[in-house]
């Protein structure tokens, strides 16, 4: 078996360098994983008549409510469009890729805080409170959405150190 520069033989050398592209690659698509869920569950969550256009939802809830809907898909399309017009090896690419990630993570972490101020809550006056886990539901899907992001990140950073 030949053997590399560093000792290595060429078979384990040529394992590195596959392991590190797995790990980027997964890496891509959790962060395209976590744009797409941003940009289309927040359609299937609250455009709808238990929320947007519900009869509790006076006009400028409704305002807010399809501003938030609008504003999720439009970032989400942004982070799709940064992920596409990356080029592979290229060094602006990776600041594409971050950009994308750190567009959910902007949008759905901070709802954490939210439960910081008093008076708020993730759940709808009259309804049953949704738990998964013991967490708000919306809570957690907002949570791992913004996670897979940040997950995504952290793959493409250590597969570029390693």
């Amino acid at each position: 078996m030949a053997m590399t520069p560093g000792g290595h033989s060429g078979t384990e050398g040529s394992r590195v360098p596959e392991a590190r592209r797995g790990l980027a690659r997964l890496g891509l698509r959790l962060i395209a994983g976590s744009v797409l869920a941003s940009a289309t569950l927040p359609w299937l969550a609250d455009w709808n008549r238990r929320h947007t256009f519900g009869p509790e939802y006076g006009p400028h809830a409704r305002w807010h409510g399809t501003s938030e809907v609008v504003s999720a898909t439009t970032e989400g399309l942004v982070a799709l469009w940064l992920l596409r017009n990356r080029q592979s090896g290229a060094p602006s690419s990776e600041r594409l890729i971050t950009a994308a990630a750190l567009l959910p993570i902007a949008r759905w972490a901070p709802f954490n805080l939210t439960l910081l101020i008093p008076g708020t809550s993730p759940y709808d006056q009259h309804h049953i409170p949704q738990r998964i886990l013991g967490m708000p539901a919306a809570l957690l899907s907002q949570d791992l959405i913004a996670a897979a992001a940040a997950l995504g990140l952290i793959l493409r950073r250590t597969a570029r150190r390693t």
